[in-house]
């Protein structure tokens, strides 16, 4: 009877190191951080992009503002910013383009899943788009899938979030 004993209680000690084990693995695992100010890798965009596009990023906890600027000559450019949460409450936003947009994000793992849906010209186009993190965080990949089946890949660096002179750039003063 005592040698049961000890054999239940050496059984729920391994049960009670395995979950404080797979705790403190989750907890350091944590879920991805995106904030930072992103550049757009054409050459890596699927299908190939022109033009210079950044993204500032403020991600903390549920809350993320995502700041875009969009230039493809020293004429034109375009900016917005939309702020969402990532409980799946939708958000309603004018894009750079000013498209409406409504969105839900939620987690998927480590990376963040957009429900997308888009009003331009009278019509509605829906999309998902999938961001992840690679390279131990350098990369941001955002991966679009419309209906249609159509898939765009884009790819965007980390890039510091301040000037050389130590002060912090801003979207709208011509990040390098």
């Amino acid at each position: 009877m005592l040698r049961r004993a000890r054999f239940r209680s050496g059984w729920m000690f391994l049960e009670i190191l395995l979950l404080v084990m797979a705790a403190a693995v989750a907890r350091a695992q944590g879920t991805p951080e995106f904030t930072g100010l992103w550049k757009q890798d054409n050459d890596r965009c699927q299908p190939r992009r022109n033009g210079d596009v950044k993204l500032r990023i403020e991600h903390h906890g549920p809350e993320l503002t995502v700041e875009t600027s969009i230039s493809h000559d020293t004429s034109s450019s375009r900016h917005a910013v939309q702020q969402y949460t990532t409980d799946g409450k939708v958000s309603a936003s004018t894009g750079a383009d000013g498209d409406v947009f409504y969105t839900s994000v939620v987690w998927k793992g480590s990376s963040l899943v957009f429900s997308i849906e888009e009003h331009e010209d009278g019509h509605i186009l829906p999309s998902k788009e999938t961001w992840s993190l690679s390279e131990g965080g350098a990369t941001l990949e955002k991966v679009r899938d419309r209906p249609n089946s159509e898939r765009q890949t884009f790819f965007f660096r980390r890039i510091p979030m301040t000037s050389s002179d130590g002060n912090s750039d801003s979207l709208r003063h011509g990040d390098k």
